[in-house]
C-alpha cells in the first residue's frame, strides 16, 4: 500500500526525525568553542624545564591509595607504595573529578586541552579524529607521547605538524583474554629506548634536553583488565603495582638522564571504573580519579594538625595530609604554569593554586592570565552575537559591575602589591577567581542565547508532526482516501509563505546553521498541511470512533494518555514498566475471554516477563543463568514442534531439529567459552573459531534451507525466527537476557492468539481494537529494549559477552555485536506484527502509521525533561532517552517492514479465514 500519501508521510517523517533527533545537541548542548583569542602565557618564571604526564587509564583513586587484600596470594597491602611515599613526603595530591561521559577521549581531552566536549562529540569517535581546539601538547616545545593506538593519534593530528611525535603498540595488544601489564610494559620499554637512542645520536639528544618538552605515558593496563576482570580483580591489582614499581624506575632513570632536578610529574587518570568493570556515566567511581603531582615547581604535601578523612578515604590512611581536590580540566593549567606555556587558547581550567610552590605574587600573575585566557573566549563569543542579532542583551553579573571595572580593580590591586602591599594578594586572588567563575557563566549564557526562539520553533514543529501523521493515518487508512487530496487555499498559502519570510530573515539576520532553516521548515509545511485538510481530520475521527459509546472513547483516551505517560516515566522508574504488565495481564479478562486455561497462562507469562525491567543493568556473569536459558530454549522449541508436527512436511520438521541442535551446540561453545575466560586461560581458539561458524550457520544457513521448501503456517513461522536467532542471542548473553528471550516470544505468542480470539468474538471491524494493539504495541517497543538489562547509560552495554568472539579490542565489531544483541528482541516484536495483521486482517501499515503519529508524545516530554545542569549521570540519561523516543517512531515502519519479509507467502489456517468470514 505504497501510496503517494503515505510515500511522502514516510520521507517527511525521516527527515523530520533525523533533523529533530539533532535539535538538542543546536539547543541544550552547543559547543562553546571559538577561534581567534589571544593567548596568554602562564608564566614567564617557569619552575621545570619539562614535564612528564603519566596516566593510568582506568584507574580508580580509591584502589591506587586504599589498604586491600590481594584476592589470590589473601596478603593485605597498599597497591601503590611508591606513590603513597610521594604524597607523605614529596607530593601533592588529591582527586581529580572528571565529568560525563567518562570516557578515554573525553578524559584525555579534559586533562590535555582545559576543554570539555560538550555530549554532541560522541559523534567524532575516539581514535584518529585530531583535537579541534588547542592543547598542552601544542603549546609545548615538543611532546614525546608513548601508549595506545586509541589516544595518541588525535592528539598528534590536532598539534602543529611535528610538534608531537608517538610510539604506539598495535591492536593485538589489546587482547582482553591476556595480560594487560604488556601493553604498559611497551611504554615503558620504548621510552627507555629512546632515552637510550639519544645517547647515540645528538641531534636528538639536544631535541629531547630542549626546555618546554612534554613526555606522555598512556598506560591502559588497568582499563583493560577492569574490563576483563573487573576493578577488584588480581589483574586489575597486580597492573597497579607494575605501574607504582615502574614509576619508581622511571623517576630515577630522568634524574639520571638530565642531571638536574628540574622535572615535574604529573600522574592521575582519564577516568574510574565501576565495580562491574564499566565506565561512562556520573558514578562517582567513574568520574574519581587520582592526581599527584611532584618535582620541580609543586609543592610538598602539608601536614594538618587534625586527621581529616571521610568514608571514601578512612581506608587510605592519610588523613594527616591535606588532600587538594581539582577538576579535571585544572589540570592542563597546571602543566602549562610548570613549563611555562601558553595556556591552551579554549582551557577553561583554573590554575590550582595548591599545588604550586611559589611566592603569592607569582602565583596570582599567573592566575590572572589564567582569568585573561578564558575571558578571550568570551569576548570573542560575545562580539559574533553582538554581530548576529536585532537587540543584545548583556550577561546580568557584567551587566551590574561592568567587565571593565573588574579588571581594573585586579590590575590596581596587583600593580599595588607589586610595590610591597602583599596583604592585599588574598583579596586580589580571590576577585580573580571569582571574575574566571562570572566568565564561565557569561560564556554559557551566550552559548544558549537564542536557546527559547529555537525551542518554541522546535515545540511546534513536534506537535504539527503529530496533527500532520495522525491526519494522513485517518485520511488513509480509516476513511480510504488513497488518491484524494485537498488543496490549500490562497489564505493558507499567505500567511504561511509571509510567517515563513518572516522567521527565515530572523534566522538569516542571526547567522543561524543550516540546522535551523530546516527546524523552521517543517512546523511551517506541516501546519499548513493540517489546516488544510482539516476536513478528512474531523470525518476522519467520527468514523473512527462509529459504532462506539462515548464511555467507550473515554476509556481509550484515558488508557491511551496513561501508557504513554507511564512509559515516559517508566524510563526514570522502570517500575512502572512492571505496573503496566499487571494491567496488561487482566485485559484478556476485561474484553471476554473467558478460557481460564487461558487466562492463568497469561498472567503467568506476564508475571514473569514484567520482572526483567527491574533488574540491574550491570550485569555479573552467570552460566547459570545461561545454562538455565538454553535449556528453556530447546524446552520450548520441542514443546511448539511437537504441536506444529501435523502442519509441516518431514524436510521443514529435519531443519527445525537442526536448528535446535544448533541451539545446544552453542550453549556447549558459549559455557567452554565462559569457563576458560573465568579461569584467566584466555579463549579457546576452537570455542571461538565454533562460535563464528554456529552463527554464520544459524544467522544465513538455516533461513536458506528454509526458504527452499518453506512452510507457510503463522505458527511454524514464527518458531523459525525464534530459533534463527536463539544461538548468537544465547552465546551474547551475560546473565539473564536469554531468560527474557524465552518470556518475550511466549508472551507475544500468546498475545497473537488473545487478539485473534477477541476478533472472532467481534465479528465487525473495531477500530478500539486497532488502537489496543498499536498502544500495546508501542509499549512492548519499550519493553524490547529495557527488558535485557539496558539503560539509557552507556555503562550498561557491557563488553563481557562479546569476548566470546573478539578477545581484541576493535570498537566497530564489537560494537556491531553489541547491535545485534540489542535488536533481536524487536526482529521477534516485529514477526507478531505481521502475524497479526494477517489474524486481524488489518490493512498492511496501519498499526505502524498510528504508532508513528502518535508516539512523538514521548519525544515531546523528553524534550523538555532534558537536563543540562545537575550530575553527568542525570543529564546523559536524559540525553539518551529523548535519542531512544525518537528514533522508535521511525523504527516502528522498519520493524513492520521487517515483518512483510520474515512472514512472506505465510497465510493463515482455513479455519481462521472461515471463523472471520
Amino acid at each position: 500500500m505504497w501510496n503517494k500519501q503515505r510515500l511522502t508521510l514516510i520521507a517527511i517523517g525521516v527527515l523530520f526525525h533525523l533533523f529533530y533527533l539533532w535539535s538538542i545537541f543546536d539547543i541544550y548542548f552547543v559547543s562553546p568553542l571559538v577561534h581567534g583569542m589571544n593567548q596568554h602565557r602562564s608564566t614567564n618564571q617557569p619552575p621545570a624545564k619539562r614535564l612528564f604526564l603519566i596516566v593510568g587509564d582506568g584507574l580508580r583513586a580509591d584502589t591506587t591509595f586504599d589498604y586491600v587484600r590481594h584476592p589470590t596470594t589473601g596478603k593485605e597491602e597498599f597497591l601503590a607504595p611508591f606513590i603513597r611515599s610521594l604524597v607523605m613526603n614529596n607530593a601533592t595530591y588529591g582527586i581529580s573529578h572528571t565529568r560525563m561521559p567518562t570516557e578515554s577521549r573525553p578524559g584525555h581531552v579534559a586533562m590535555i586541552a582545559g576543554f570539555y566536549e560538550d555530549v554532541s562529540a560522541v559523534t567524532k569517535g575516539w581514535k584518529e579524529n585530531p583535537v579541534d581546539f588547542d592543547s598542552c601538547f601544542n603549546q609545548s616545545t615538543h611532546t614525546y607521547s608513548f601508549g595506545s593506538p586509541d589516544i595518541l593519534p588525535m592528539f598528534k593530528d590536532g598539534a602543529i605538524p611535528g610538534k608531537v611525535d608517538t610510539w604506539m603498540y598495535g591492536h593485538e595488544f589489546e587482547d582482553f583474554t591476556q595480560s594487560s601489564i604488556e601493553m604498559d610494559a611497551f611504554v615503558f620499554k620504548h621510552f627507555d629506548q629512546l632515552l637510550y637512542n639519544s645517547t647515540i645520536n645528538s641531534t636528538l639528544d639536544a631535541e629531547i634536553k630542549q626546555e618546554g618538552n612534554i613526555f606522555f605515558l598512556h598506560l591502559l593496563g588497568c582499563d583493560t583488565a577492569g574490563h576483563s576482570y573487573r576493578p577488584y580483580s588480581a589483574e586489575y591489582y597486580d597492573n597497579v603495582k607494575y605501574i607504582d614499581g615502574q614509576l619508581r624506575l622511571l623517576v630515577d632513570k630522568v634524574h639520571d638522564y638530565f642531571g638536574d632536578d628540574d622535572s615535574a610529574f604529573v600522574f592521575t587518570a582519564d577516568h574510574g571504573m565501576s565495580a562491574f568493570g564499566s565506565h561512562g556515566d556520573g558514578h562517582p567511581n567513574n568520574t574519581r580519579t587520582p592526581l599527584v603531582a611532584w618535582g620541580a615547581g609543586l609543592n610538598k604535601p602539608v601536614k594538618t594538625l587534625k586527621p581529616i578523612y571521610d568514608n571514601y578515604t578512612q581506608g587510605w590512611q592519610l588523613s594527616n595530609i591535606q588532600r587538594n581536590d581539582v577538576k579535571q580540566a585544572d589540570v592542563a593549567s597546571l602543566m602549562s604554569y610548570l613549563i611555562g606555556a601558553n595556556y591552551p587558547a579554549n582551557s577553561v581550567g583554573e590554575l590550582p593554586l595548591a599545588y604550586i610552590a611559589s611566592e603569592e605574587g607569582v602565583k596570582l600573575h599567573a592566575l590572572y592570565n589564567n582569568a585573561l585566557t578564558i575571558l578571550e573566549q568570551y569576548l570573542v563569543k560575545e562580539q559574533e552575537t553582538i554581530e548576529s542579532q536585532f537587540v543584545y542583551k548583556e550577561y546580568s553579573k557584567f551587566a551590574e559591575v561592568p567587565l571593565q571595572t573588574r579588571l581594573s580593580h585586579i590590575e590596581s590591586l596587583i600593580e599595588r602589591i607589586s610595590q610591597g602591599e602583599t596583604g592585599l594578594e588574598s583579596e586580589a586572588i580571590v576577585l580573580t577567581e571569582e571574575l574566571m567563575k562570572i566568565t564561565l557563566e557569561g560564556l554559557q549564557y551566550l552559548t544558549t542565547y537564542n536557546w527559547r526562539f529555537i525551542r518554541t520553533i522546535v515545540t511546534f514543529g513536534f506537535v504539527g508532526w503529530i496533527g500532520y501523521a495522525f491526519t494522513v493515518f485517518l485520511k488513509i487508512y480509516i476513511l480510504g482516501q488513497y488518491n484524494g487530496s485537498a488543496r490549500a487555499s490562497i489564505l493558507n498559502r499567505l500567511i504561511f509563505t509571509l510567517l515563513g519570510a518572516v522567521l527565515n530573515y530572523v534566522l538569516y539576520y542571526q547567522r543561524s546553521p543550516f540546522n535551523f532553516y530546516m527546524y523552521l521548515f517543517f512546523p511551517l509545511y506541516l501546519w499548513s498541511q493540517i489546516f488544510t485538510n482539516a476536513t478528512f481530520f474531523r470525518s476522519g475521527i467520527r468514523e473512527l470512533f462509529r459504532g462506539t459509546t462515548f464511555a467507550n472513547r473515554l476509556v481509550a483516551a484515558l488508557a491511551v494518555l496513561f501508557v504513554y505517560e507511564g512509559i515516559v516515566y517508566g524510563f526514570f522508574h522502570r517500575w512502572i514498566f512492571t505496573m503496566i504488565f499487571a494491567i496488561l495481564a487482566c485485559y484478556p479478562l476485561v474484553c471476554g475471554v473467558r478460557s481460564w486455561p487461558r487466562n492463568v497462562c497469561w498472567i503467568m507469562t506476564s508475571a514473569c516477563l514484567s520482572t526483567f525491567t527491574l533488574f540491574d543493568a550491570v550485569k555479573v556473569e552467570s552460566l547459570e543463568q545461561i545454562t538455565s536459558a538454553g535449556f528453556l530454549i530447546v524446552a520450548t522449541a520441542l514443546y511448539a514442534m511437537d504441536h506444529v508436527r501435523p502442519l509441516v512436511s518431514r524436510y521443514t520438521l529435519s531443519i527445525l531439529t537442526l536448528q535446535v541442535s544448533l541451539v545446544v551446540l552453542m550453549l556447549l561453545i558459549t559455557r567452554k567459552s565462559v569457563v576458560s575466560l573465568q579461569n584467566r586461560t584466555g579463549l579457546p581458539r576452537d570455542a571461538q573459531m565454533g562460535g563464528w561458524a554456529v552463527t554464520a550457520v544459524s544467522l544465513i544457513g538455516m533461513p536458506l534451507l528454509h526458504y527452499a521448501h518453506p512452510s507457510n503456517n503463522y505458527k511454524v513461522r514464527l518458531l523459525v525466527v525464534y530459533l534463527t536467532f536463539a544461538p548468537v542471542f544465547l552465546i551474547l548473553t551475560i546473565s539473564f537476557e536469554s531468560l527474557f528471550y524465552v518470556a518475550f516470544t511466549v508472551w507475544l505468542a500468546q498475545w497473537i492468539e488473545i487478539e485473534s480470539r477477541l476478533r472472532v468474538m467481534r465479528q465487525r471491524e473495531n477500530w478500539l481494537q486497532l488502537l489496543r494493539v498499536s498502544v500495546i504495541g508501542f509499549f512492548l517497543l519499550q519493553v524490547a529494549f529495557f527488558g535485557t538489562g539496558n539503560v539509557a547509560s552507556i555503562s550498561s552495554f557491557s563488553l563481557d559477552s562479546v569476548y566470546r568472539l573478539l578477545p581484541i579490542f576493535d570498537p566497530f565489531p564489537m560494537g556491531a555485536l553489541l547491535i545485534l544483541k540489542i535488536l533481536i528482541p524487536y526482529v521477534l516484536l516485529s514477526t507478531a506484527f505481521g502475524i497479526l495483521n494477517l489474524r486481524l486482517n488489518i490493512r498492511d501499515y496501519t498499526v505502524s502509521s498510528l504508532i508513528i503519529s502518535t508516539s512523538d508524545i514521548l519525544s515531546l516530554n523528553f524534550f523538555y525533561l532534558l537536563q543540562t545542569e545537575g550530575s553527568w549521570l542525570d543529564i546523559g540519561v536524559t540525553i539518551s532517552n529523548y535519542c531512544l523516543a525518537i528514533l522508535s517512531s521511525l523504527f516502528m515502519l522498519v520493524l513492520e517492514v521487517i515483518g512483510h519479509v520474515l512472514l512472506r507467502n505465510v497465510s493463515i489456517p482455513h479455519q481462521d479465514a472461515k471463523k472471520r468470514n
